[in-house]
């Protein structure tokens, strides 16, 4: 399953640009994508912005961020370096 990252104003058709990609879910592991990235220096830089963003996976299902924090909590992240 792929999780992508969105400012609330955004559609989804904007999710085909790669710096939307938070990650991809595979076999007990997170892939991180550029977007998880993004997400890492929001958390803590501006933790205010938090509210303005909307994740979603690739079945259009919608995260808070702490949702999504919670479903990937149990798998194993992997960045790329």
């Amino acid at each position: 399953m792929q999780y992508f990252i969105l400012p609330t104003e955004y559609k989804q058709h904007d999710l085909m640009n790669e710096k939307y990609l938070l990650g991809e879910q595979s076999f007990k592991v997170f892939w991180a994508g550029t977007g998880f990235e993004s997400l890492q220096r929001i958390i803590i830089e501006a933790p205010d912005v938090l509210d303005n963003i909307c994740i979603l996976d690739d079945k259009g299902k919608d995260y808070t961020v702490e949702e999504f924090l919670e479903a990937i909590k149990k798998l194993q992240v992997r960045e790329q370096n």
